[in-house]
């Protein structure tokens, strides 16, 4: 069996690596054909250049926060000059097991023409998350692990995703949007372009910060207003009143969600506040 070269590509953000759940998974799996590819979006000082040398560990510094969209431009330039096969995103928390790793090289050889590969993710409040069906207002969540997800419809997060290296010959991240619509835009611009996605029959468990059974007003908010600065910049990349006017709705509803949740009114206000600033703007 031919093995493929995989790349795990963990971004981190003001943490150490030693402290990621995901990197040490990924470590102790000990797999020779995933090599381990660290971002690092820190912007206070952390030991991770010297951990990453230390262990032979590829290291890429963004020398202070640049975004999701940037690191992940990095990480797949850093990789392509590497040879690598495949690209698997994640998240620095995540529970990772070698069953994902056993899973991933079977349907990379089952099925070549596939491009994207993304397993089946459950929340903390047991909803599956993704993969999922594309709505721009809220994404059609499926609710069973073995339903079918249509091609022209398929979305999913970044968290596990793994993406063959051809996909980026001609193709890189928007660099416009900072986090939390990375991801949903990729899917977007993918679709358009006839890509081939396949749900892989392996499930991962994720804590999402929104769906924690505590969460503080200043954590929310402080979470919150990313995602809707990036809401607003995917309406103008998408374009058309249609997506402005949903992009509004949208990030209303959220404001109102978090503000339920934290018990904290203001929320919403400032949500209503700043979408609207950043549609003005152009923020």
């Amino acid at each position: 069996m031919i093995v493929s070269k995989i790349a795990a590509v963990v971004v981190v953000y003001n943490k150490n690596v030693s402290e990621s759940i995901t990197c040490d998974r990924l470590l102790k799996l000990n797999r020779n054909e995933v090599t381990l590819v660290i971002v690092d979006n820190s912007e206070k000082e952390t030991t991770n250049d010297e951990y990453c040398r230390s262990r032979n560990i590829d290291y890429i510094s963004m020398n202070g926060n640049k975004g999701l969209s940037k690191a992940y431009n990095r990480a797949v330039e850093f990789c392509k000059n590497n040879e690598t096969d495949v690209i698997v995103l994640f998240d620095d928390d995540t529970e990772i097991t070698g069953e994902y790793f056993d899973k991933l090289e079977e349907e990379i050889i089952s099925s070549p023409d596939v491009d994207v590969f993304a397993p089946v993710i459950f929340g903390q409040d047991e909803v599956i998350y993704s993969p999922n069906e594309f709505n721009f207002l809220r994404n059609h969540f499926i609710t069973d692990e073995n339903q079918i997800v249509s091609q022209d419809g398929f979305n999913a997060i970044a968290s596990c995703l793994a993406i063959r290296t051809r996909v980026f010959d001609n193709f890189v991240f928007d660099e416009t949007l900072f986090v939390d619509q990375v991801d949903q835009y990729f899917f977007y611009e993918q679709r358009a372009r006839g890509t081939k996605f396949k749900k892989m029959n392996i499930v991962i468990n994720q804590n999402f910060y929104q769906r924690a059974a505590t969460l503080t007003p200043q954590a929310g908010w402080n979470r919150l207003k990313l995602r809707l600065v990036d809401i607003m910049r995917q309406t103008r990349l998408m374009g058309g009143g249609k997506y402005t006017v949903l992009g509004i709705v949208k990030c209303c509803g959220l404001g109102a969600q978090i503000a339920k949740k934290t018990k904290s009114p203001a929320i919403l206000f400032k949500a209503v506040g700043l979408t609207f600033k950043s549609w003005i703007t152009k923020m």
